[in-house]
């Protein structure tokens, strides 16, 4: 079954000296009796249930869905809501975008011991469907016995993009009054994920506020209004580059269009991909300059954020690519296009450095709207 299992179970398992690095940081933020009642609810290899006992901790329990992995295995949406706990703590599995089964389904539990309408929210309820790392913080905060019990869950970066999982951001706001977001450099799972360490709490000293960390040849930190949960995108890594970036210069909004335009798409086609989009960062000889467009890779690794002049009315694009329009004042001006097409690519990475969102680095528009350059 190999892969197949592995993404269906969103089975990414932690790595021993990332999970003592975690379990340290927790324990570095508050302190915790060591007959604190404990759950793992997804316990997988066991990294995270031998480093507490390695910590001294001795009350701990577990769920493990796969049998494979464990002799009596168990899965988390069935255990009883009645079952509290000071700490719920672990790597839940991740949702594989592109694996429907991977995916928690609501229907599924319908008739279970437990009711999906017990800790998902309505709108949820009404989808049938949300990320499944979504359905274990949901179902986690219905298990932590009081203002002093805590979550310290693994999660994909992607978690705390702006604008997504909103409605899970409002509950972890009105039921914990700090929250704590942690990254560093080391590769945590086999597979290259870009992912964090998030601990909701309630901490008198930070009441009230969301603290990011980022770990590397040094500790930075940036202490916010826990508002900004909802409101900024907090990934660390992507957030204090910014604020340690300073940069100047006219925003790409003032000169490019900000809503979608629409471009030929084909992947058979000879079309216009991340491998050949810098060949096109100059508008040939007689051909009509209105018709240019500015092109820039969203996604990929070794692309994204590559720009290159496309013909709208010629060209045929793979999906790879965002395509902005330039301001009706700058439609005729050749120079205007091709010098910001040649800025974007001396600033890709800057781009890149802002972009750990997902597996493979990930841009959105605001990404490249909000760039400021100098003419």
């Amino acid at each position: 079954m190999g892969n197949e299992k592995k993404f269906i179970l969103g089975q990414y398992f932690t790595k021993p000296q990332i999970v003592n690095r975690l379990v340290e940081l927790l324990l570095s933020y508050k302190d915790y009796k060591h007959g604190i009642k404990i759950l793992e609810p997804s316990f997988g290899t066991g990294n995270f249930i031998e480093a507490l006992k390695t910590k001294g901790f001795t009350s701990i329990s577990g769920c493990e869905i796969d049998p494979q992995l464990t002799a009596n295995s168990s899965d988390f949406f069935d255990l009883s809501l009645g079952e509290k706990f000071d700490l719920v703590i672990g790597n839940p599995p991740f949702t594989k975008y592109n694996v429907k089964e991977s995916y928690y389904h609501a229907e599924k539990y319908v008739g279970r011991k437990v009711s999906p309408q017990e800790y998902l929210t309505t709108t949820l309820i009404k989808r049938g469907r949300t990320q499944v790392e979504n359905a274990f913080v949901l179902k986690s905060i219905k298990h932590v016995k009081d203002q002093e019990s805590s979550i310290g869950f693994v999660l994909p970066i992607s978690f705390f993009i702006k604008g997504k999982n909103t409605e899970i951001k409002e509950e972890i706001v009105r039921n914990f009054s700090t929250v704590i977001v942690y990254q560093n450099d080391k590769k945590w799972f086999d597979e290259q994920i870009p992912c964090c360490f998030t601990i909701f709490t309630n901490i008198k000293q930070f009441e009230g506020k969301a603290i990011l960390l980022y770990e590397n040849e040094e500790n930075v930190e940036e202490i916010l209004d826990i508002q900004s949960l909802l409101n900024e995108e907090l990934i660390p890594r992507s957030f204090l580059f910014k604020k340690q970036t300073v940069r100047e210069g006219t925003p790409l909004s003032n000169y490019l269009v900000e809503t979608p335009i629409r471009f030929k798409k084909s992947f058979t086609e000879n079309n216009v991909s991340g491998s050949n989009i810098l060949e096109r960062n100059s508008i040939p000889a007689g051909k009509n300059v209105p018709d240019y467009c500015l092109a820039v890779v969203r996604v990929g690794n070794g692309s994204v954020g590559k720009a290159g002049l496309i013909n709208i009315k010629e060209d045929v694009l793979n999906d790879m690519l965002y395509v902005f329009a330039f301001k009706e004042e700058y439609q005729n001006n050749k120079q205007v296009k091709e010098k910001i097409c040649s800025l974007v690519n001396q600033n890709i990475e800057y781009i890149r450095n802002i972009t750990f969102r997902v597996g493979s680095k990930s841009i959105k528009k605001r990404d490249i709207l909000d760039l400021m350059v100098k003419f």
